[in-house]
C-alpha cells in the first residue's frame, strides 16, 4: 500500500484572520460552507480574501502552491508559495493560511482555491467559492 496523499480536511473562508493572545485565532466576517459571496459590483476588489485551510497526511519538507482561479480558470492575485516547517514533528495535520490582500474579481461564478503538494497536479485539492452580485431591490 503506497503513501497516503495529502487531503484537505476543511477550509474556512473569511474576510480576516487574526492570532489572539493565548495562541487562538480569530475568524472575522466567516462566509458558509461553499460560500455565496455576494458584491456590490464587478469588478471587484477584496481589500484582503482569507483561507484557512486544515490538510491531513503531510509531511515536513512538503513543498506547497496556493492559487485563486475565476471561472474560465485565469489565475487572480499571486501565487503564494511555501513549505510544511519541521515543526510538524510526525504529525500529519497541518493548518496552513492563505491571504490575498487585495484580490480582485472580474466576474461573476464559480471560483476556486487551488492547494498542490510537491508540483504534483494529482495532489490538487480545491475550494470553491461563488461569487455573485448583491441582489438590487425593485
Amino acid at each position: 500500500m503506497g503513501a497516503r496523499k495529502p487531503k484537505l480536511e476543511y477550509a474556512i473562508v473569511c474576510d480576516d484572520i487574526r492570532e489572539e493572545v493565548g495562541n487562538k485565532l480569530s475568524f472575522i466576517g466567516t462566509y458558509g460552507p461553499d460560500p455565496d459571496i455576494t458584491v456590490p459590483w464587478i469588478p471587484y476588489s477584496f481589500p484582503k480574501l482569507c483561507f484557512a485551510i486544515l490538510v491531513k497526511n503531510v509531511k515536513s519538507g512538503y513543498s506547497f502552491s496556493i492559487k485563486v482561479v475565476d471561472p474560465p480558470g485565469n489565475q487572480l492575485g499571486k501565487i503564494i508559495n511555501g513549505t510544511v516547517p519541521e515543526t510538524l514533528r510526525g504529525r500529519t495535520m497541518f493548518l496552513m493560511f492563505a491571504i490575498f490582500a487585495p484580490l480582485k474579481v472580474d466576474l461573476e461564478g464559480l471560483h476556486k482555491l487551488t492547494v498542490t503538494f510537491n508540483e504534483d497536479d494529482k495532489s490538487k485539492q480545491e475550494v470553491k467559492f461563488n461569487i455573485k452580485l448583491i441582489e438590487k431591490s425593485k
